[in-house]
């Protein structure tokens, strides 16, 4: 075999070597992408169980939500202050899950079941009330969102206090906090 046609084999060898290293370097990709939208998803999940697990975690500040939910006017402006941070914190985290949405296909679930949730909040007496004082906050998404769906009624879930008795706040526990 002569150096030319050793070069042309060598030639010919070295495309399917670059081949072979494009496909692995391809399937590399893919599979990168594919655990980082997976962890990405799970983080999204993660977000929204760490916020829920506050209230468990401070008595105190669940009686505050609760009050708030009911009604946004019978609970002091730093009561209104706490109720807000954990409000904003739902509504940001899902805020942001949105925007991952097209991206990332297998949020749709997750974020479907937080925006139910949200639109429950919403539907409370409190709830929409703090919504309506402080949405020019949130992300032009999300807002149109929130608007789309509420232009729907028939789609929204019940509120939260008509659903979830604990939510529910009686008359005279309202009577008892104003006093």
């Amino acid at each position: 075999m002569s150096l030319a046609q050793l070069g042309s084999l060598g030639e010919f060898l070295g495309f399917f070597a670059v081949l072979a290293t494009l496909m692995y370097l391809a399937l590399q990709t893919k599979h990168s992408k594919d655990v980082a939208n997976s962890q990405a998803a799970r983080s999204v999940s993660v977000d929204f169980q760490a916020i829920w697990s506050t209230l468990g975690e401070d008595i105190e500040r669940t009686e505050i939500i609760r009050f708030a939910v009911n009604d946004w006017d019978s609970i002091t402006k730093n009561e209104q202050m706490i109720a807000h941070a954990f409000f904003c914190n739902l509504v940001a985290h899902f805020s942001s899950a949105l925007e991952q949405e097209d991206k990332l296909p297998e949020l749709e679930a997750l974020t479907h079941g937080w925006e139910d949730n949200i639109m429950g909040l919403l539907r409370s007496e409190g709830g929409r009330k703090w919504y309506d004082s402080c949405s020019y906050l949130f992300l032009p998404i999300l807002r149109d969102r929130v608007r789309q769906r509420l232009s729907h009624p028939e789609s929204l879930p019940p509120a939260w206090t008509t659903t979830m008795a604990w939510w529910k706040v009686e008359e005279s526990e309202l009577s008892a906090k104003s006093s």
